[in-house]
């Protein structure tokens, strides 16, 4: 029976995958250490860890551009009580320019356990997005276009995702799109401001253990969209006996950077990462910086419920 599930589970990636390769544009935000915050992607985590868990994560991008985007993402989950269920949410709030996107998101998941080894669970993600943009920021040459521009417009959606997440001690497969929905954002010219597709996004890793409490884990994400190209980035992450951690990644012709943390308590845990473009965009910004700082509940941490690294 389980040979059977896990050989429709790789049809499914296999579907999705090639669906990818019809699909072109980005609407999300892409993590580049998304193994630290997944709940952000996928429901179907919430509750993994077996364990409160809490992480905030502060990026600011293109250093050196007037306006360069700067996005602040707070997550938590746990299980609630015995049951199966586990609920979290994630919060961002995204700046680029003179428009912002805030959204709050709450997930919930239903954790199945298939054998002694493996467990699947699903989820669904159900929120608010908001979008805003204001005019007095922007240097419009002729303003009648737009009528009397100045001031601020918001637009408000819905936001509904699901996913699943397969994992057993050393191993994790997950499929997700973090909102079904198709929004267009206009003004009141009938103007598009921006628009949202669907992204999907898959995601699996090992877990290595190379001597007692060290593990070393390679995990790849793809994201595919419509309007935008194929992507799949790979990250390489070690972790020393709970207490320093480090990774890499690499997105082929479009970034390449490195993340260090540090397990100050048993309950928290902060890093810095950075990354580059590797186009010829990179000669003119000052990279991409990342900080995160995580708390766990130390009473009820269970490492060992999955097989990616638990936040």
């Amino acid at each position: 029976m389980m040979r059977n599930f896990l050989k429709n589970i790789g049809c499914i990636v296999i579907i999705v995958t090639g669906i990818g390769n019809q699909l072109q544009a980005q609407t999300d935000v892409k993590l580049s250490n998304f193994v630290y915050t997944p709940l952000v992607l996928n429901p179907a985590y919430a509750g993994s860890s077996d364990g409160y868990s809490a992480t905030a994560l502060y990026t600011s991008q293109w250093v050196g551009f007037d306006g360069a985007p700067e996005t602040l993402i707070v997550t938590g989950h746990d299980r609630i009580g015995l049951t199966n269920l586990g609920a979290g949410f994630d919060v961002m709030s995204d700046k680029i320019g003179a428009s912002k996107e805030n959204r709050v998101v709450g997930n919930i998941a239903y954790h199945l356990r298939l054998s002694q080894n493996w467990l699947l669970s699903t989820g669904v993600k159900l929120g608010v997005n908001n979008y805003a943009i204001d005019y007095s920021l922007l240097s419009i040459e002729n303003q009648g276009e737009f009528g009397n521009p100045f001031g601020d417009l918001s637009r408000t959606s819905l936001i509904f995702g699901t996913g699943f997440f397969l994992h057993r001690e050393n191993f994790f497969l997950g499929v997700a799109i973090p909102n079904f929905l198709t929004t267009e954002y206009i003004d009141d010219f009938r103007n598009t401001l921006a628009n949202t597709t669907p992204n999907y996004f898959i995601s699996t890793g090992y877990r290595f253990e190379l001597e007692r409490e060290v593990y070393f884990q390679p995990t790849v994400m793809t994201r595919v969209a419509k309007g935008a190209p194929y992507s799949a980035l790979f990250s390489f992450n070690l972790d020393w006996k709970d207490r320093i951690f480090a990774s890499a990644n690499y997105e082929h012709n479009v970034t390449a950077g490195a993340f260090v943390g540090l397990r100050i308590t048993d309950q928290i845990m902060a890093g810095y990462a950075y990354d580059t473009a590797i186009t010829t965009f990179s000669q003119y910004n000052g990279g991409i910086h990342s900080f995160m700082i995580n708390f766990r509940a130390k009473e009820r941490y269970r490492r060992d419920r999955c097989g990616c690294f638990t936040y």
